[in-house]
């Protein structure tokens, strides 16, 4: 089953929304990185989501909320070594992380959630 990956500038939003996935998704992991190493400012960590992409030893869609959390997602994306896919999923990070989730936890596969995100929500 494939995994998702939540990066925000804000920890709270990240493990917020990771909660509610586990509540309405129970079978399928999902990762939050939020906010700075603090965890008390606001902004990402590209150390803290490179290290986390790395973790993560299945297929992953990948769900950012602004700026420079793409940025630096993007770029561990780019440095990502593994081979697992790893996609990353141009949707609101609640909304279509939420949809994506309910679609894996009912054996889905990673392209299936993909589709099913991309006709509720414009992604490239």
């Amino acid at each position: 089953m494939s995994a998702i990956l939540l990066v925000s500038h804000s920890r709270d939003i990240a493990e917020g929304t990771r909660q509610l996935l586990k509540q309405m998704a129970g079978d399928v992991d999902v990762y939050a990185v939020g906010g700075v190493e603090d965890g008390k400012e606001i902004g990402t960590s590209f150390d803290a989501i490179q290290e986390r992409i790395n973790q993560i030893n299945e297929d992953l869609m990948c769900f950012y909320d602004l700026g420079s959390a793409e940025m630096n997602l993007d770029m561990a994306l780019e440095m990502y070594e593994g081979n697992c896919e790893r996609v990353k999923v141009e949707a609101p990070i609640v909304e279509g992380s939420f949809t994506a989730a309910v679609k894996l936890s009912t054996g889905a596969s990673l392209n299936d959630a993909l589709e099913e995100v991309k006709k509720h929500y414009a992604f490239k």
